[in-house]
């Protein structure tokens, strides 16, 4: 690909749809095109976010923050200011051509996504918060979906390879084909398998990614890095860090996990708080005030008693309020 810049790049039908997850072929292109071009990940990040922005509507504090963006753009462009007067016309067809842009990828949001996707027929799935849904896939794969979770995957599998994206947790037992691997992009990694049976837990707002394996093998990647693992193994990628930690697991624990039993295990208030929201929808503010460290089990209790629970085993009281988790120190 040539120079990318913002104006090309939301305009161009294969980024879109690798922004908005419409199309697995250009989301694997494009995730594999910025791990070779690290050097042009900045533009792709602004591009990215002014696709999602247009795909959900703006809000006019996004308005006024995309209008001091669309500024800095002019005079970033634009010529010198000495000569402003003599060459505004550079800063407007720059402006023009953004809003022109903008203008296009607003009709494109419209086109609902299986339109988008038509050569893929693309379907997605998104789980409500404290459920959870079971997916048979067209090669007879079966894949429970935790809350919250958005899977994305085509009607019928073409090619040579079976590809689907998952945003969330989800439990896999891929149906064995060794001349079509079963590929799955997490936003951070990527995993190939042949016939096996796993956990993921990849949410993109997580501070880190999880693979559990119970049988077979897959291989996790994430740019150039390949890892194995085997049975009874799992890999857990730090974000903040970049790096890859392989552990053992206790796959009873492993497997309840995906039927609403939750297992805790020096856990941080950040990492209960998500898992109190995904399975019991409450509002969780940001409390990076809280030092707590919990161990334990949270089965199918009702709300009450979790935070009871947790108010008799840490150094904070937990209550609802309006739906949303209210926590003071004792």
């Amino acid at each position: 690909m040539e120079q990318p810049t913002l104006e090309k790049l939301i305009c161009n039908e294969s980024f879109i749809n690798y922004c908005l997850q419409a199309r697995l072929e250009d989301m694997e292109y494009w995730k594999q095109w910025v791990e070779a071009n690290p050097q042009h990940r900045k533009v792709v990040e602004d591009a990215k976010g002014l696709v999602k922005l247009m795909q959900i509507g703006p809000s006019q504090a996004q308005i006024t923050e995309e209008r001091v963006r669309l500024q800095a753009f002019i005079n970033k462009n634009g010529a010198p200011v000495h000569r402003l007067r003599n060459y505004r016309w550079i800063g407007y067809t720059a402006a023009s051509l953004l809003l022109v842009s903008m203008g296009f990828l607003f009709l494109k949001r419209q086109l609902p996504i299986a339109e988008n996707a038509t050569q893929t027929e693309l379907v997605s799935q998104q789980v409500p918060t404290g459920k959870y849904m079971n997916v048979l896939l067209s090669d007879s794969t079966k894949v429970k979906l935790g809350p919250t979770s958005t899977l994305r995957y085509p009607t019928h599998f073409n090619g040579d390879k079976r590809i689907v994206s998952l945003n969330g947790e989800g439990y896999f037992e891929v149906s064995h084909n060794i001349h079509k691997p079963f590929i799955i992009q997490t936003p951070d990694l990527e995993i190939k398998v042949l016939g096996t049976s796993f956990n993921v837990h990849a949410f993109e707002n997580d501070e880190l990614s999880k693979i559990a394996l119970f049988t077979g093998k897959v291989e996790v990647s994430k740019g150039t890095k390949r890892l194995l693992l085997s049975p009874g193994q799992a890999i857990v990628y730090h974000k903040d860090k970049a790096t890859f930690a392989v552990e053992s697991f206790d796959l009873a624990k492993e497997k309840e996990n995906m039927t609403g039993v939750l297992h805790f295990e020096k856990a941080t208030f950040s990492e209960i708080a998500k898992q109190l929201n995904r399975k019991y929808g409450i509002i969780v503010q940001d409390r990076s005030d809280i030092e707590l460290m919990y161990s334990g089990t949270i089965g199918h209790e009702s709300l009450e008693m979790v935070l009871e629970k947790l108010s008799q085993t840490t150094d904070y009281r937990f209550s609802i309020e309006s739906n949303t988790l209210i926590v003071r120190k004792k």
